[in-house]
């Protein structure tokens, strides 16, 4: 994929992108470990999204895999995972860390994935009155025998990413969670890099 944007997100931060349709989002966990918290959204109609329910209905699995595409509530593919060197643990049944999880935890102010969202989205002049689950890149919540679930440090080695492609005009929001609380980010928040460009393949 050859890059036509390259950003890097602090751990702990957020970063909206326009991804046109057709172009390939990586995410690169450089330094290993850290949970990205995904959302796609239609380019300027924040209404239409990937919906994570609506997914796991359409894939009949919690755990999507190289060519596994994500669907919004109307069913329609929105986005579609294209490449993955990062072992492929991933979740898209939890919800985005939020104020009141932190409060839970005993820290109310702490920096969240729900904020990050709001504010992105803010800055390009779009309310969240509601807002969906991510997909959550690269973290580690097991879903055992029984059907307890748990939340474990990522597997995502340094250098690991995904490759996604847009199958519509998207604006991408990508907030590198802030939790520090429990093991999913193996303590500490770590920077991610991102890259957006054409799908090479189509263009052949």
């Amino acid at each position: 994929m050859t890059s036509h944007r390259e950003v890097v997100i602090a751990g702990g931060g957020v970063e909206s992108l326009e991804v046109p349709a057709g172009w390939r989002l990586r995410v690169v966990n450089t330094l290993g470990g850290q949970v990205v918290d995904a959302w796609f959204f239609a380019a300027g109609d924040p209404t239409v999204h990937a919906s994570m329910s609506h997914s796991r209905a359409a894939l009949r699995t919690i755990r999507p895999t190289i060519g596994s595409q994500l669907v919004t509530r109307s069913r329609e593919p929105i986005v579609t995972l294209v490449a993955d060197t990062s072992g492929g643990v991933h979740d898209i049944t939890m919800p985005p860390c939020d104020r009141y999880r932190y409060a839970q935890l005993g820290a109310p102010d702490h920096a969240n994935c729900v904020d990050n969202l709001v504010r992105a989205l803010s800055e390009l002049g779009h309310d969240a009155p509601i807002v969906p689950d991510p997909f959550n890149l690269f973290q580690n919540s097991p879903v055992s025998g029984s059907g307890d679930i748990t939340f474990e440090a990522s597997t995502a080695g340094a250098g690991s990413f995904v490759e996604l492609r847009a199958e519509r005009d998207l604006t991408v929001v990508l907030s590198a969670c802030p939790m520090d609380l429990m093991p999913i980010n193996g303590g500490r928040p770590r920077e991610v890099l991102v890259q957006v460009g054409p799908d090479e393949e189509e263009g052949r």
